[in-house]
């Protein structure tokens, strides 16, 4: 199910390495030029539950408020774990328990909803809503609307055969001609579609691909802030309920020029074995030295199915070895940029706090707590680690863990999967670093977007695909057609065969406010839930993330390149500390220095 567990979706994760890892790989783009941008028209809260139109919000640009200006009020869970008691060993109800009555931070299930407690929080749901419409008529007045989107499954069936793809046409009233593109060529045929200047009504765009932030930058696509914010976004309730945080982080300098594909804004956690804890007797740890306890007594030891694991391994990104974000989070490193008074940038390589990660790091490999693998391994290999028993953490999303909670259980009945939150190293707070709160998002491009009554039209589709979780139009959405996509057990759907190769990737598109709902696992959508609402509490955005840098577009993927050579080099030991002071000399001649003077130089315009 997308929306609410979206990482069960096979394309989900392809997503978020390929488009997400775009912001720390970033490819070396080509130019566009601007002959052929003139020649494309360059120059120019909380979801309803019931049958009634949704709360319309107006965020306005660039002042919305942001997880990072606005303190959360609930208490920081340092070192949490989702689930377990507040003291002495933890006490988590296996995943095959009956869920509890209200979420872990109070809010009491109304018809199944566990609001969001906090912004940037997702609505939790234990079972799914009864029906309702978000969306009065059908958007579309009767024409075509074309598309050129990212494709991570394969290829539907023709119209012609697609029971699903018919009557997607209907209930839009459009005829909808979507060319679906492969992840893996996406940013070739992108650059090959802006030359030709033959532009389709969509187009999915992403602010961390260069060729896109750049043609966006030279008007190829239509300025959309005057339809998203205020009074314009009155017309469009589906899209005024996603979260004010997330339009925040879509902007390009102020401006927004597309619809989200929505996620969440909180953070990644180090995801653990939680029986493997329980056993061990121990609580969540609260300082550096508990962590450091718990990794050397989890190696030492033998559990079900398991015989003197490895603590961990790393995460689930390339720049992730040794899960790195997680301990720079304990020791309170900036999220990539600190922000200094006189306006000025640091970078997280330059700062004390780094340096004391990398020794702590250290000084763990040095206890032989990492799995040999952890310089290498990829996201599918550390997954197979965790349910095979042979390491108790890997870094993972918040909705990696159902999924990792299923496959464990068909390995070890008693496991259970929790998250963990970083201790701060010395007893404090942590941070946490805010996600972007989206994977990509539909632009429509300049030429189109000139006739305002068509770019209305356009945003009206959007609003149908962005419909509330439960919802008629979600459900059909997501499951297609009952009895032929879709069956429906306990009031849940499930997409059938027929309904994985119909609806495939055609509604890949957009999508209204996240959801938890894990319905096989019960219990489990509270627990992501309260996970969020404690990462959220001590999270901090990126400074730069809605900031472009043209050297970062074209030297970002070999300095992260660095990042990981690096990191490898001096956490195990083949390099000194001290080789961290080359590091920083490296990346600032090869691009770091010009990439902060860029980053200055947009904060201040």
């Amino acid at each position: 199910m997308r929306n609410h567990d979206a990482d069960t979706h096979p394309g989900i994760h392809a997503h978020r390495t390929v488009f997400a890892r775009r912001h720390l790989l970033a490819l070396a783009a080509s130019s566009v030029a601007a002959a052929a941008l003139a020649a494309c028209g360059g120059n120019s809260t909380v979801a309803p539950t019931t049958g009634s139109a949704a709360t319309t919000s107006a965020p306005v640009l660039p002042s919305m408020p942001s997880t990072a200006s606005t303190p959360v009020t609930t208490k920081a869970a340092t070192g949490a774990v989702t689930g377990t008691s507040t003291g002495g060993s933890t006490a988590i109800a296996s995943a095959s328990a009956a869920a509890p009555a209200g979420s872990a931070s109070g809010s009491t299930a109304v018809d199944g909803k566990l609001p969001a407690p906090v912004p940037g929080v997702p609505d939790a749901y234990t079972k799914y809503p009864a029906p309702f419409k978000s969306v009065a008529m059908p958007p579309g007045k009767g024409g075509k609307v074309t598309a050129f989107l990212s494709q991570t499954l394969a290829p539907p069936p023709p119209r012609a055969s697609n029971r699903y793809w018919q009557e997607l046409e209907k209930r839009l009233n459009i005829t909808w001609e979507p060319t679906l593109v492969a992840n893996g060529t996406y940013d070739e045929k992108f650059a090959a579609l802006i030359a030709g200047g033959d532009f389709p009504d969509f187009v999915t765009l992403t602010n961390t691909a260069p060729d896109q932030v750049r043609a966006i930058q030279q008007g190829a696509f239509t300025d959309l802030t005057s339809f998203l914010t205020g009074e314009g976004l009155k017309e469009f309730p589906n899209l005024a309920a996603i979260p004010a945080p997330v339009w925040k982080n879509l902007a390009l300098k102020g401006k927004i020029y597309g619809v989200p594909k929505t996620r969440y804004t909180a953070g990644d956690p180090l995801v653990f074995r939680g029986d493997w804890l329980d056993k061990l007797g121990l609580a969540a740890p609260k300082n550096a030295d508990e962590l450091t306890n718990l990794f050397v007594t989890v190696t030492k030891s033998d559990f079900p199915g398991a015989s003197k694991p490895y603590a961990l391994s790393s995460g689930y990104d390339p720049t992730h070895r040794f899960c790195l974000p997680f301990f720079r989070e304990m020791f309170r490193v900036p999220n990539n940029w600190r922000v200094n008074g006189d306006g000025s940038l640091t970078s997280f390589l330059e700062t004390d706090e780094f340096r004391q990660t990398l020794d702590y790091m250290r000084k763990l490999y040095a206890l032989n707590v990492f799995h040999p693998d952890a310089p290498t391994a990829q996201s599918p290999q550390l997954k197979d680690a965790f349910v095979a028993g042979k390491i108790a953490a890997y870094g993972d999303t918040i909705t990696g863990m159902p999924g990792q909670q299923r496959n464990i259980l068909k390995v070890t009945p008693t496991a259970n999967v929790i998250g963990l939150v970083p201790p701060g190293f010395d007893g404090g707070k942590p941070v946490v670093y805010n996600s972007m709160g989206y994977n990509t998002y539909l632009g429509i491009p300049a030429k189109v977007g000139k006739d305002r009554e068509r770019t209305r039209e356009l945003l009206r589709v959007l609003n149908y695909w962005a419909a509330p979780f439960g919802s008629e139009e979600y459900t059909f959405i997501n499951f297609g057609l009952p009895d032929v996509d879709h069956t429906v057990t306990n009031g849940v759907p499930t997409k059938n065969d027929t309904g994985n190769a119909e609806i495939s990737d055609l509604s890949y598109t957009v999508n209204g406010p996240f959801s938890f709902f894990v319905p096989d696992v019960p219990g489990f959508a509270q627990r992501e839930q309260q996970l969020a609402v404690d990462l959220i509490a001590v999270g901090v955005d990126n400074p730069v993330l809605t900031l472009f840098s043209p050297t970062n577009a074209t030297k970002g993927g070999e300095l992260n390149q660095l990042l990981i050579d690096r990191t490898i080099a001096i956490v195990t030991g083949r390099e000194p500390l001290t080789a961290l002071d080359q590091w920083i000399k490296d990346w600032r001649s090869r691009g770091g220095d010009t990439i902060r003077k860029e980053y200055q130089d947009a904060m201040k315009a």
